[in-house]
């Protein structure tokens, strides 16, 4: 930092993004969709759930016969977070990686200045006006990637898994911290988890609640999983007859591992997974590496190993270690583990996805503590499993109150995490009963992605699809193939 002639502290902001790397089979599906006078598709992925959940809307645009190609931002670029790709056979796909890099702000500045760019280098090059990104869910990419189209393009996108909007149930507001919760208090608060009011808490998760709503407004094109989804996008004042209703591509996913099995058997590496019933236990979430969570939830886990005889195995993604090590505890979790080999496992990121299906799959995994949003959506597919979300809120309410398959486990203390779990592990009855039978809500295996491939192949039918910014295209008072006209 140094001063200037004209009094001014000058900062230097330190910049030097990678290279965008375009690929020569853009050029062939550009070739393809004027021979065909089709839309193209930009499928666009960046993080680990978005290859899988994305994946089966590639694979089912190439068997309509649409061009297609993938726009992966690359910020995934370590063997294990980016193993999705070649796990879902994408390779070949990838038109475009962006080559993203940095913390949070610095990935979305990148990506606003990088997804713009290949947008009108398309145009400029391949001279198209029908080329549509899909993104994904509540992701960085979801939130940045429709502000750089509809500013760099003057068009809108097309979202796959839209409208999520977090939620939680009036109850929590009258739990206290401080003492033992009894067991008439777990199954009030579980009864209002089902039965009670619910309130739009968009707090959390961060930044994902951020990122969904900006994704709304750069949306054209909404394809949400469930009724409730559409109901908070129509309630926001979205056009209704641009919102699909048509489930979650990721029980498509799902169905295409439970076809085909994993390079090696998860329980190769970790046979003694194959020994009694675990809890698979997730933890990343940004919000719940705050300091008493955190605590609440480690503290909770040493209770369950040491005084009960559940067996966890703890899944332990970057945010986990990283919070393990900020607060002294990774040595402590780790003597643990040495000392009951046979009920605590510590493990990395499980690197193919076709794992966590085969292990929820075994019948050697009772019960899932996560944190994540995709593992609520998934686990109501498999029936034996227990769904325990260890947060304050949810943005798939609609897996509780819905489909009655997942509680939510708030983390006040290691009292409240050892409590519930110990009232969801009651099989025979009470509440470990009522959460084996679930309603799968989120579509039949195998039909959402075409749904979602056939609604866009109608919308651009006529040639003149509706996906710029005006209200008189909305209004249909007259249309125009245009977007902004000062680019």
């Amino acid at each position: 930092m140094r001063k200037n002639t004209s009094g001014f502290k000058e900062i230097h902001v330190s910049t030097n993004p990678l290279p965008i790397e375009v690929s020569d089979n853009v050029q062939s599906v550009f070739d393809k969709a004027r021979r065909d006078k089709s839309p193209v598709l930009a499928i666009v992925t960046g993080t680990k759930p978005d290859f899988y959940k994305q994946a089966p809307l590639v694979l089912e645009a190439v068997r309509e016969k649409l061009p297609v190609f993938v726009v992966d931002t690359g910020q995934h670029f370590d063997e294990v977070l980016r193993f999705g790709i070649e796990e879902f056979h994408l390779q070949k796909f990838v038109g475009c990686n962006l080559q993203i890099r940095g913390d949070l702000m610095e990935k979305a500045s990148e990506l606003i200045i990088k997804f713009g760019s290949f947008g009108r280098y398309c145009k400029k090059h391949f001279e198209t006006e029908s080329l549509l990104p899909i993104v994904h869910g509540d992701t960085l990419v979801a939130g940045i990637a429709p502000l750089a189209w509809v500013f760099g393009m003057g068009q809108k996108v097309g979202q796959n898994e839209a409208g999520l909007r977090s939620m939680s149930p009036e109850a929590i507001k009258l739990l206290k911290t401080g003492r033992e919760p009894t067991r008439p208090e777990i199954q009030k608060f579980v009864g209002s988890q089902f039965d009670g009011k619910w309130f739009i808490a968009r707090e959390e998760p961060f930044p994902e609640q951020i990122d969904t709503w900006i994704c709304s407004a750069g949306t054209q094109f909404f394809f949400a999983p469930t009724k409730l989804n559409k109901d908070n996008l129509v309630r926001e004042g979205y056009p209704e007859n641009f919102v699909y209703v048509v489930g979650n591509s990721v029980v498509d996913a799902i169905h295409i591992k439970r076809k085909e099995r994993p390079q090696q058997s998860i329980f190769t590496f970790y046979p003694q997974l194959e020994r009694g019933d675990w809890i698979r236990m997730d933890i990343h979430r940004r919000e719940n590496l705050t300091k008493n969570r955190f605590m609440s939830i480690i503290e909770g886990l040493v209770e369950l190993i040491k005084n009960t005889d559940k067996k966890v195995v703890l899944v332990l993604l970057n945010a986990t270690v990283a919070a393990l090590k900020q607060y002294d505890l990774e040595f402590k979790l780790h003597s643990l583990a040495e000392q009951y080999p046979e009920k605590l496992l510590m493990t990395p990121l499980w690197k193919e996805y076709a794992h966590v299906i085969e292990f929820l799959d075994s019948g050697h995994c009772w019960a899932e503590m996560t944190d994540s949003g995709s593992m609520q959506e998934e686990l109501l597919y498999f029936p034996k499993i227990t769904s325990m979300t260890v947060r304050l809120n949810t943005d798939r309410p609609e897996t509780i109150f819905d489909a009655q398959s997942n509680i939510l486990v708030p983390p006040l203390s290691a009292s409240w995490i050892v409590s519930m779990v110990k009232e969801a592990s009651n099989r025979e009855e009470g509440l470990g009963l009522k959460l084996r039978h679930k309603k799968q809500i989120y579509g039949t295996p195998g039909d959402v992605s075409k749904k979602i491939i056939r609604i866009i192949k109608k919308e651009f039918e006529n040639g003149d699809a509706n996906f710029y910014p005006w209200l008189h295209q909305r209004l249909g008072l007259w249309k125009e193939s245009q977007g902004l006209n000062y680019m």
